[in-house]
């Protein structure tokens, strides 16, 4: 009998603490606004040229805390988006440190609105990039070459040249790299090209001076109007201002100023002489009729 009475006190303690239980909401798991890793932006949208085959978005990462944080492996949606970071996962981030989270995304064929997600595992639970392209149906004529077509972008928005299939060779290259290796990545590949195309100057023979102010910005802001970018991060570009100074130090170096005061116009060719004679002759004649009245 003893035993019945403490079997069912048992019961009564076990559904009371059942009910208890049922009555205290569950603890919520640290969510993303806890997070200490903040990003610059969850999602980046671009709008690309047509004709594009590869879009490349850029996030960067910042921890705010007071102890590291981790990057533990990150998962792209599926094989045609590819996740690079300056650091080999997992990524220990200290406090105040960060980086780039480079995000490559394979969209040849591909055309109208394109979303795809990364999901980055961090120590404090996981985090959601978004990466959003709009792309126009406009098929290449079969006549066209890759760079023709990379050209036609750059024509159209000079800033091109970071994204979609130019960054593969303009942006990505050129990650953690100054003085001549950078300019190698960043300008030669344009400035010393073989064949170099008609409206990119030779730096080598420029017809007029420069300093530092002139390279610094060139390279900062580039030239409205032409096919030359504007390469700081300020203006959409892809150097910060390290990479910048790098580049006018060398560029100073290589390419030394044009003295303004010795610089000679090169000879005038044969058509530009007689365009000069023809325009001169009709003086001459007035010139000698009126000797001859005289």
């Amino acid at each position: 009998m003893k035993f019945f009475r403490i079997l069912r006190l048992c019961f009564a303690t076990l559904a009371g603490t059942l009910a208890t239980r049922a009555e205290i909401p569950p603890v919520p798991l640290a969510s993303n606004a806890r997070n200490p890793l903040v990003w610059d932006a969850m999602e980046k949208k671009q709008e690309l040229p047509g004709m594009t085959n590869l879009a490349l978005f850029t996030f960067w990462v910042k921890n705010n805390s007071t102890s590291n944080a981790v990057i533990g492996w990150v998962e792209a949606e599926c094989d045609c988006t590819v996740v690079e970071a300056n650091k080999v996962f997992p990524w220990s981030i200290a406090p105040g440190a960060g980086g780039p989270l480079d995000i490559r995304v394979n969209i040849r064929g591909r055309f109208g609105d394109f979303v795809k997600t990364v999901t980055v595992h961090t120590s404090h639970g996981p985090q959601v990039l978004t990466v959003s392209m709009k792309i126009p149906l406009t098929p290449a004529p079969s006549n066209v070459s890759v760079r023709q077509k990379d050209l036609m972008a750059a024509k159209v928005d000079r800033q091109a040249v970071f994204r979609g299939s130019c960054a593969a060779c303009h942006a990505a290259p050129t990650v953690g790299l100054t003085g001549a290796a950078l300019f190698t990545k960043a300008c030669a590949i344009c400035h010393q090209a073989e064949p170099r195309a008609e409206m990119v100057p030779d730096l080598a023979a420029l017809k007029h001076p420069t300093d530092a102010d002139h390279w610094r910005r060139w390279i900062t802001s580039g030239k409205a109007g032409s096919v030359m970018p504007a390469f700081a991060h300020s203006e959409g570009g892809i150097l910060n201002t390290n990479q910048i100074e790098s580049l006018v130090e060398y560029v100073m170096k290589q390419f030394p100023s044009v003295d303004s005061t010795t610089f000679k116009q090169p000879p005038l060719t044969a058509n530009e002489l007689n365009a000069s004679s023809s325009s001169r002759l009709p003086e001459n004649r007035s010139d000698r009729s009126s000797s001859k009245s005289e």
